[in-house]
């Protein structure tokens, strides 16, 4: 047995039995879950298991505090620790507070949020897009009259998506060998090499007052009946791009080899500092649940566009408990070379055997040609253990969102065992 596994199942061991002992001052709660690809394409195995402690204290009428300690393992026998959540709420008359590392749920769209700014997902899991991280911030919620509330955060700190390991390396040799390319499809006469000592330089926003993140969201509740937000963001994109700019004012020639007609060049890659506005509509016709949600986007840079990002969509539990979930995705790309994503997704529930469950999630792209479909069965082993099999088809066609998609999740049979506590 890998010293991971047992690592967990001795802290599941320690922590189910006397959580039920703890004094009542101090909640203590959990969540292990470990995952496993019984069968990928490729003939590859791997398997995760990470472990959530959340433990909660009242600090009077006013205030209380959270903290989420996360143990992951990704398949090595190294055990790393993440603070997901570590937070202080206060509570006065008209204002929430919370102050600490967090997740701001902004939004209401299924699984992709156009106005969740601030929190990076975290794609290192097995199935990615599950999770979102926690970012160090100040946020705010003002209750005013006529049901209007405000919200208003400050994130010191930038974070960005986390990529599984050796991922974002893959991505950046990738990106400098098109940009490479392109350099010199501009003039073909000249060759242009990259620089031998510094081919390119990752991205990064340094942690300085200036980059400061901050959002505001006006929400006005019972609007017949739906909830209407606005929103506006002033931060930088979780994903990374070249910069063009610094790449082409990077080009030299060699004054040590003046009689070398070539140039060299680095490729420069940055965080792009973008301002956004939001609109989120939730509200229900009917007994259907219905959303709209979407952020048009305003780069500092000339390289990119103004794209739009939209996701909407309906919900709709029938009378004999299956629950169907349909919603469409626009999203437009932010350069020439970069591309978009028109899709469709669904999901669909039904509880089967009494306290079991079937589940399936689909999606289908449109630009691209391309698609995702995970049937799942929930087995329940109890109140608080399941036990899920599921298997995932996935055809990617030749596309640049698509070929990272294809590194991150391909076809596959997994099982996942979950235990609350």
């Amino acid at each position: 047995m890998p010293v991971s596994i047992k690592y967990f199942s001795v802290i599941i061991l320690l922590l189910i039995v006397p959580a039920g002992a703890v004094s009542q001052e101090l909640g203590i709660s959990g969540n292990y879950r470990g995952e496993f690809e019984i069968l990928r394409q490729d003939s590859s195995y791997r398997h995760q298991h990470w472990l959530n402690l959340i433990f909660e204290k009242s600090l009077g009428q006013d205030a209380g505090m959270h903290l989420n300690v996360e143990f992951n393992n990704y398949g090595t026998d190294a055990v790393s620790t993440l603070i997901q959540e570590a937070y202080v709420d206060y509570y006065t008359d008209r204002i929430d507070w919370r102050f600490g590392k967090q997740v701001i749920s902004w939004g209401s769209a299924y699984q992709l949020n156009p106005t969740g700014y601030f929190n990076p997902y975290d794609l290192t899991l097995i199935t990615p897009g599950e999770k979102r991280l926690g970012v160090l911030a100040a946020a705010g919620r003002y209750y005013g009259p006529a049901r209007i509330e405000v919200s208003g955060v400050i994130a010191p700190f930038f974070s960005a998506h986390q990529w599984p390991p050796g991922l974002t390396d893959q991505l950046i040799g990738e990106a400098v060998a098109r940009t490479h390319a392109r350099l010199n499809q501009q003039v073909p006469q000249v060759p242009i090499l990259l620089d031998r000592n510094t081919p390119y330089v990752p991205p990064a926003v340094p942690s300085k007052v200036e980059n400061t993140t901050a959002g505001l969201l006006v929400t006005k509740r019972g609007l017949g009946k739906f909830d209407v937000s606005v929103s506006a963001y002033h931060g930088w994109d979780k994903s990374f791009a070249v910069d063009e700019e610094a790449t082409g004012n990077s080009i030299y020639i060699n004054p040590d080899d003046l009689q070398n007609l070539d140039r060299f060049a680095t490729v420069y890659f940055f965080y792009p500092e973008v301002n956004r506005v939001g609109v989120n509509v939730i509200g229900s016709l009917g007994k259907a649940g219905v959303w709209l949600e979407g952020t048009r986007s305003q780069y500092y840079m000339d390289q990119f566009r103004s794209p739009l990002n939209i996701a909407g969509g309906m919900d709709y539990r029938f009378s004999n408990d299956l629950y169907i979930v349909g919603q469409g995705i626009y999203i437009q790309k932010r350069t020439q070379d970069e591309e978009g994503i028109t899709a469709v997704m669904a999901y669909a529930s039904k509880p089967v055997f009494g306290f079991h469950e079937i589940e399936i999630v689909g999606l289908y792209d449109f630009e691209s040609d391309s698609y995702f479909l995970e049937p799942q069965f929930n087995y329940s082993l109890g109140n608080a253990i399941h036990l899920d099999i599921g298997g995932t088809l996935v055809e990617i066609k030749q596309s640049q969102y698509a070929e990272m998609f294809s590194r991150i999740i391909g076809e596959r049979l997994y099982a996942r065992l979950s235990i609350d506590f």
